[in-house]
Order: structure tokens, then C-alpha cells, then sequence
């Protein structure tokens, strides 16, 4: 059976015959990439997950793609019904003719010269405040600007500028498109996505043409092609981009409407609060990003840190056994830790950026002890960062839904974060964001519908005394640091 023009509605006559819709879902990671293999017949089942390493070649990034969307085909005895693409922002690589790569992946982590973001700034100074994206040098018109310095032969062979999602979706479609959460992170595009700034282009020497095609919500890329046989794949099956990486998994756990808010839980850490409307400007300001949700409904504020499963593992190569001990805590036996930590190894991207802001241990303690203040900096790291978007969006949020691994691999890590009050839902799945995007190209191709959600479960809070108490310790160590490093900084270097 062909998955060619397969148009079925949910609840229509192939599912009322017993048939079963599934759909899949590819997330190229930071870390790994996954691809999940999901039932949207009744509900949203996770059938299968498949994971490799991401690589920064872009040969070997669409290869370890193809191999885990073949494994995961492999298992469906059934037509794939749509396919969705999720992935990590600010990310992408130089193509010549033919797709020829110029350049690896440039990802969102790499070490970028300031001056270059200091040169687009001066180009448009208001940048910043009119596209959502805080002034650091990972976006895509920092990179083009650190590529034509670098490499101005480079630059003038440069066909097609592709981010991760938009190279996958290319090599299944042969279509070049993007969606407008991922467009949005680049600097090149207003907070809402939906056109290139050709003006910007133009000073900057980049072709319109370069830049892939922008998608409006729920418009799909195209269909697969004969060429997605190496991804074990038909013809004729309809992709979507289902956009950036943590606004997938948020819309995919049911963090849709204002007062809304996820938190996901990966390599890095990203709070996505879901608005009517923000003070764009003054989150910016703050660190945080502004965009619009992956249905185009409503505005999100977000907030990221890379302090999370990056720290772990740096604490753990420092005093191995800590994520060996934190896993096999109970919830209900947490014991407050005096420790606290201030958990920024590689600066602080917000509420309050300082790229020179330390990590720190403030007390002392046994291995137990050093690694319960870890982890409970860590959630009032994500406290803060929470209340401080509540502000900018002009409330407090209603509900938090926490995703991803760490969440499931570290039980206390949902239960601390619901000791504040806030009814909290932790998803069921440990791969949200590729379970997320199969699911939300289902919507999109009305083969699931439009109120199915990820499967969550309500969260236990922990009823430990003294935890309140530790996060306004956390809070006072983080503005002691401020405080110092202001003092003893020069009125000239500020």
C-alpha cells in the first residue's frame, strides 16, 4: 500500500476498520539523534525509539538520520503516515552546488569571535529587541558573519545555508523550507518567523536565495521522494518541520496556552512559558528568547541554561558515583542539603546573563550532601529563570509539565520542582521532542487530533522541610556573586 495521498481523518474509515496510524518523528539533538516510531490510532503510544550521536559532518549527521529512521521502520507493520523533524537552534551549515558542505555543523555551542556579534550590532542596533534573540554570538547571522571573515572563499561558493531540521527534510523532499521557530532563532527573521530580513541580507552580503523557503504553521515541506529509500522510507509520505527542539516537546506535552509552561530537561535546560503577550525587549534584556509556540497560536518566552545534564557530567567526572546517588534517591526521603551551588561553568545565559559568571560551592558536606545541593541549585536555577518569565508575561503560570531523560533517570528532580505549589505533570516518555514532532505532524495531516498529547502523569510533591529556605539561600549566593564581581570590576570595563 502506498503512503501517497494518504489524507484519512482522525476517527475516519481506516481506523474504524481496526487499521492502525502510525507516524514518526526525527530529533536531531545537541547529543543524539532520535527517531520514534508513534501509534496515533487511539491516543499517543510510543512504539518504538532509536538513537545515535549526532555528528557536526553533515554526511555523517543525514547518515546517522537514516539509520535510526530505518531501524524504526523496520517496526511498523503498517504506512507511515507523516513524518515530523525536530531539532537543536542556531545550528547549521554552508552548502555549495549540489550540497556540496563547506563547512561542518556549525552548532549553537561552538566558540565564535565576540567582535563579529559586535559588528552585526553595530549594523542594527535595535536587533536584539526586534527578533527575540538575546545579543550572544550563536545565532546563524553571527556564524555568516564569522564565515565571511574566516573564510570568504567559503562565502562566495556558499548555494544554501541549512540548518539540521531543513538538511533532513531536503534529503527526503528535495524541498529546502523551514518553519518559523527554527527561522526565528537565527537573526536573520522578526520574533514571529514568518519572512527573511532582506534588508539585513543585503548588508551582510547573503542572498535571499540562500536561506531555505519559510513554512507557516501547519504547512508541510513536501513528500518524500524516491531518494528517502535510504532512510527506508516510500515515496509520497507528507513531512512537516516540526520546528525547534524544546517548543516541540512543550507543544507536545500539552504546553499550549498562556499560563503554560515546560520544562525540558536535556544536555541543556530550556523553561518554555507560554504567553498572550510579553515585554519583548525587557526579556531579551533578561536572556530570554522570544517566539511564537510551533502551532503559531500563542508567544513563548524562553529561558535556557546549559547547567544540566552538561554539569552532571562534569560533576560527575569530578566525584564519580553523584548521578549513580541522586538516581537511587526516594523522593519522600529527601534530606534538604546546607550546599548550595551556584552551577555555571560556562557563564549564565539568564535571568540575569553574565558570561563570567563562576561555578561555585558555597558549605560543605559529605558526597551526599554536595550532590543534593547540586541538584536542588539546579532546580532553583530553573525556579528562577520560571518566575522570572511569570513577571515578563505579566502572571504567574498555571501548570508546569517537565520533560525529558533527566527527569525519569532522577526521581527527586520532578518532586523538588513540585515542593513550590505548582501543579506539575512529568510526560511519560523519556523522548519527547521526537515522539513530539511524529505527533504533531499527525495533527497537522488530521490523522490524530488536535487536543491528543504526550501521556504525563501528575507529580508528587516533596514535602522536605527547609527547601524554600534553600532557594532564597541560592538566590542571595547568585546576587553576592553579581555584587562582587561588579565591585571589582572597573567603572570603565563594565
Amino acid at each position: 500500500m502506498s503512503n501517497f495521498g494518504h489524507t484519512c481523518t482522525f476517527c475516519s474509515k481506516c481506523n474504524k476498520l481496526g487499521g492502525v496510524t502510525l507516524v514518526l518523528g526525527l530529533d536531531i539533538g545537541s547529543t543524539s539523534t532520535k527517531a520514534a516510531l508513534v501509534d496515533v490510532t487511539d491516543g499517543v503510544r510510543v512504539v518504538h525509539v532509536e538513537r545515535r550521536p549526532t555528528s557536526s559532518d553533515p554526511h555523517q549527521l543525514l547518515a546517522g538520520a537514516a539509520e535510526v529512521t530505518r531501524s524504526c521502520g523496520a517496526r511498523a507493520g503498517s504506512p507511515i503516515a507523516a513524518i515530523g523533524v525536530a531539532s537543536m537552534a542556531e545550528s547549521g551549515t554552508a552548502l555549495a552546488a549540489y550540497g556540496t558542505p563547506l563547512t561542518g555543523m556549525l552548532r549553537w555551542d561552538r566558540a565564535v569571535d565576540r567582535a563579529h556579534l559586535d559588528h552585526l550590532l553595530t549594523l542594527r542596533p535595535g536587533l536584539p529587541a526586534r527578533t527575540g534573540v538575546p545579543a550572544t554570538t550563536k545565532p546563524a547571522a553571527v556564524a555568516l558573519i564569522a564565515l565571511a571573515t574566516a573564510q570568504p572563499e567559503a562565502l562566495r561558493a556558499l548555494r544554501h545555508w541549512s540548518g539540521a531540521a531543513d538538511l533532513i527534510g531536503h534529503a527526503l523532499t528535495g524541498v529546502r523550507a523551514v518553519d518559523h521557530t527554527l527561522a526565528a532563532r537565527t537573526m536573520l527573521a522578526g520574533a514571529d518567523g514568518d519572512r527573511w530580513d532582506e534588508g539585513l541580507l543585503t548588508d551582510l552580503g547573503i542572498p535571499l536565495h540562500v536561506l531555505p523557503a519559510l513554512r507557516a504553521p501547519g504547512r508541510r515541506v513536501g513528500f518524500t521522494t524516491g531518494a528517502a529509500a535510504t532512510f527506508g522510507l516510500r515515496p509520497g509520505i507528507p513531512l512537516h518541520i516540526a520546528g525547534h527542539d524544546h517548543a516541540v516537546g512543550a507543544w507536545a506535552a500539552g504546553a499550549r496556552v498562556p499560563g503554560d509552561a515546560a520544562d525540558s530537561l536535556g544536555t541543556a535546560e530550556a523553561v518554555v512559558r507560554v504567553a498572550a503577550d510579553v515585554d519583548r525587549a525587557g526579556a531579551v534584556a533578561a536572556g530570554f528568547a522570544v517566539s511564537r509556540t510551533v502551532d503559531g497560536a500563542a508567544v513563548t518566552v524562553l529561558g535556557g541554561s546549559r547547567s544540566c545534564g552538561a554539569l552532571l557530567a562534569l560533576w560527575e567526572s569530578r566525584h564519580p558515583g553523584t548521578i549513580a546517588l541522586l538516581s537511587e534517591q526516594d523522593p519522600a526521603d529527601w534530606s534538604t542539603s546546607p550546599v548550595t551551588v551556584l552551577p555555571y561553568p560556562a557563564g549564565r545565559q539568564c535571568p540575569r546573563p553574565d558570561a563570567d559568571a563562576e561555578l561555585q560551592v558555597l558549605g560543605v558536606g559529605e558526597d551526599d550532601a554536595l550532590a543534593r545541593g547540586l541538584l536542588q541549585s539546579l532546580v532553583s536555577h530553573a525556579r528562577w529563570m520560571r518566575e522570572t518569565a511569570d513577571e515578563l508575561a505579566g502572571g504567574p503560570c498555571t501548570s508546569l509539565v517537565l520533560l525529558g531523560s533527566l527527569a525519569h533517570r532522577i526521581p527527586a528532580w520532578p518532586a523538588l520542582t513540585a515542593a513550590t505549589g505548582l501543579p506539575v505533570r512529568l510526560v511519560a516518555h523519556d523522548e519527547p521532542v521526537a515522539a513530539g514532532a511524529a505527533l504533531l505532524a499527525a495533527v497537522r495531516e488530521h490523522v490524530a487530533s488536535p487536543d491528543a498529547t504526550l501521556p504525563s502523569s501528575a507529580v508528587a510533591p516533596s514535602a522536605a522541610p527547609g527547601l524554600d529556605e534553600a532557594h532564597d539561600r541560592f538566590l542571595a549566593a547568585v546576587h553576592d556573586q553579581l555584587s562582587t564581581r561588579t565591585a571589582r570590576t572597573p567603572q570603565g570595563e563594565r
